[in-house]
């Protein structure tokens, strides 16, 4: 039987003093309305493995051929549970590093397929849970991108998000001043984001919002880049 280096990882920023806040992950579960913001690829027997139950169609399916709102609560409150469990203080199963602004807890080692620890189980279940539920409890959905607005940050302004806030400037003002060096300032952001230059306003923030999977408008830093034909107020 051959075996694999088995490694599960969640992230908050290094920043963060606060705890982690496991009690409001389960308020917004318990208030979700959309069984599509769960992550399932095998819904059955993702639940079964979890809550330990025989998963019957007719009674956890919903009308649309998805798990029913009510076993998605349950399932989503049990993720929670193990993964305050396996960050607690009593579980000697995890480690934390920091890392590129990110702390980072882990947990694995050599295994055959499955999670060779019940933290790094719970760990990689938790990813299960709709991005917004992670980002309230203070962890940030994805630890492989760099820390910023976009990415669950809510601390001092990153390199990302100055970059984000020109491109969002550039992109949603389309009338520019000085044109030749805002030119040259679009040219570069060009090189790593959408080229903020000849585009509508409002196309250029869906672009924004459906490719980080962020609303700008959600937060006060980004939100004073964009431009009056996106968010309908006056600079």
């Amino acid at each position: 039987m051959s075996v694999t280096m088995f490694t599960a990882v969640i992230a908050v920023p290094a920043y963060r003093t606060a705890p982690i806040d496991f009690d409001h992950g389960r308020q917004l579960v318990g208030e979700i309305t959309d069984n599509a913001t769960f992550d399932l690829d095998d819904p059955e027997w993702q639940i079964e493995d979890v809550l330990d139950v025989d998963f019957d169609p007719e009674q956890h399916l919903g009308p649309d051929g998805r798990p029913s709102l009510g076993i998605l609560r349950l399932y989503g409150r049990r993720l929670i549970d193990d993964l305050e469990e396996a960050l607690g203080p009593d579980d000697d199963e995890v480690n934390e590093i920091i890392v590129a602004g990110y702390r980072l807890y882990i947990s694995g080692g050599v295994s055959p397929g499955d999670p060779p620890t019940e933290a790094a189980c719970a760990i990689r279940n938790a990813y299960c849970l709709p991005h917004s539920v992670l980002q309230a409890m203070g962890f940030v959905p994805d630890y492989n991108k760099p820390l910023s607005r976009a990415n669950g940050s809510t601390g001092a302004v990153t390199d990302t998000d100055i970059v984000d806030a020109i491109a969002l400037h550039l992109g949603t003002n389309p009338d520019w001043s000085g044109c030749d060096k805002l030119t040259q300032i679009a040219d570069l952001i060009g090189a790593v984001r959408k080229h903020p230059g000849g585009v509508d306003p409002v196309e250029y923030y869906e672009y924004y919002t459906a490719e980080t999977g962020f609303d700008p408008l959600d937060d006060n830093f980004l939100a004073s880049q964009i431009g009056t034909d996106v968010d309908g107020e006056e600079d």
